[in-house]
Formats: structure tokens, C-alpha cells, sequence
């Protein structure tokens, strides 16, 4: 029996991490899921990208990662618990590797992000998901 929903890849398309001297007034932690989706070839991206800049660590760090998925469905309500629930908490494990792994290796204190449960973001993935063969369409 074929899973309804398989993992493909993670890549980290664009990263930036600048130790420095911080000038703001409170630290920042942005993430801003999108969800972007290919019926016809039964695909799916979830794009992530965070911000975090530290005042107390003096540090801005900035990336974008993309967690690529192929599903087997026709349920539109499975497919969107898939995209909106199963996808974030499938690669934010990952995102939280990159960042550690990065830090440690440079030579700076680890950076561990805490897990997060990405629930939240649940109906804004959805009404703002990008429907590429609509897009193709026009």
C-alpha cells in the first residue's frame, strides 16, 4: 500500500548568518510559512522562512528552507491537513538541525530553536497557498 504523503527532499536555498553587533531594541523571531501546490503532478512545497535577530548574542541570522512533498490523494481535506499540519512538523525538525549544526560548526555558541508547534499557522497556509497549475494557466 502507497503512503498518501511522502517526504521528498529539505533544502536551504538562501541562508544568512552575520555575528555583530545589534542595534535594536528587543529581539525578533519571525517564520512565515507558505504552502505552494502542483495537483497535476500531485506536488506540494512548504517554504519557510525565518528571521531571528538577537540583541543579547549580537547575531542575525536569515534563511529560507523548502520542504518538498508527493502526495496520493484526492481527499481535498486530507490534503490540506497534509500541507497545513503534517508538512511544517515534518521539516521544522530539520530547520532546527541546519540552524545548530551551522552554529556549532562556526565556531559561535550552538543556536538550538525550541520545538514549536506550527499548528498556528494552519488556516493562514491554507487561505494563502499558491496553486501553480493555476498560475500556469494564465
Amino acid at each position: 500500500m502507497e503512503s498518501q504523503l511522502n517526504f521528498v527532499n529539505f533544502v536551504v536555498p538562501k541562508f544568512h548568518f552575520e555575528k555583530t553587533r545589534v542595534e535594536a531594541d528587543e529581539n525578533v523571531f519571525n517564520l512565515e510559512p507558505q504552502a505552494l501546490i502542483s495537483r497535476s503532478k500531485n506536488q506540494f512545497h512548504i517554504n519557510i522562512e525565518i528571521e531571528i535577530v538577537d540583541k543579547d548574542n549580537d547575531f542575525i541570522l536569515k534563511m529560507l528552507s523548502i520542504g518538498m512533498f508527493n502526495f496520493n490523494t484526492d481527499d481535498e481535506k486530507a490534503l490540506f491537513s497534509f500541507i497545513s499540519i503534517n508538512g511544517p512538523a515534518i521539516i521544522f525538525p530539520y530547520i532546527r538541525s541546519f540552524i545548530s549544526n551551522f552554529t556549532s560548526l562556526s565556531g559561535f555558541d550552538t543556536i538550538t530553536l525550541p520545538t514549536l508547534n506550527l499548528s498556528g499557522f494552519k488556516d493562514d497556509l491554507i487561505k494563502n497557498m499558491i496553486d501553480l497549475d493555476e498560475i500556469g494557466d494564465e
